[in-house]
């Protein structure tokens, strides 16, 4: 009878361990990590992936100008009415020339029912409004020279 009581105390402590519910908390905790990346994060990627390979596919196909170089690439969006966000991707870039010096040449790459790419003056005041949110990106100016490359 007193192993039947030690056997019955043994279950009962380990049936109240909290080994089970850390366990089941590290589950939670893990599922939230994985959840950690949230839709609209999500969505953002995919903009930002649809705008580097609109804006290199553009550059290439309407050739000239010919960019040899890309800088201060980067994402942003405005608040158009109805809510909605309107991204784009603001940078410069340098043009082949031959003989000549070239200067860096704004472009802005706007997300739009597809897209559109301005170049020079109209694409400077595009992407310095003060209305524009800059993404807290890093520089995309190597994704982009690589996606251009990869057309040539």
């Amino acid at each position: 009878m007193r192993y039947l009581a030690i056997l019955f105390a043994i279950v009962g402590i380990a049936a109240c361990s909290t080994a089970p519910v850390a366990r089941r908390g590290a589950q939670e905790a893990s599922s939230k990590q994985a959840d950690a990346v949230p839709p609209q994060r999500t969505a953002v990627d995919s903009v930002v992936q649809f705008l580097l390979a609109s804006a290199a596919t553009d550059f290439h196909t309407h050739r000239p100008p010919d960019p040899l170089r890309f800088r201060d690439v980067r994402l942003g969006h405005i608040a158009v009415p109805g809510g909605e966000d309107q991204y784009m991707l603001c940078g410069q870039f340098l043009p082949a020339q031959e003989g000549g010096r070239a200067e860096w040449t704004p472009f802005a790459t706007i997300k739009t029912s597809g897209y559109e790419q301005w170049i020079g003056a109209q694409a400077a005041g595009f992407c310095q409004g003060s209305s524009v949110v800059w993404e807290q990106a890093a520089d995309l100016s190597s994704s982009l020279q690589s996606r251009l490359d990869s057309l040539r």
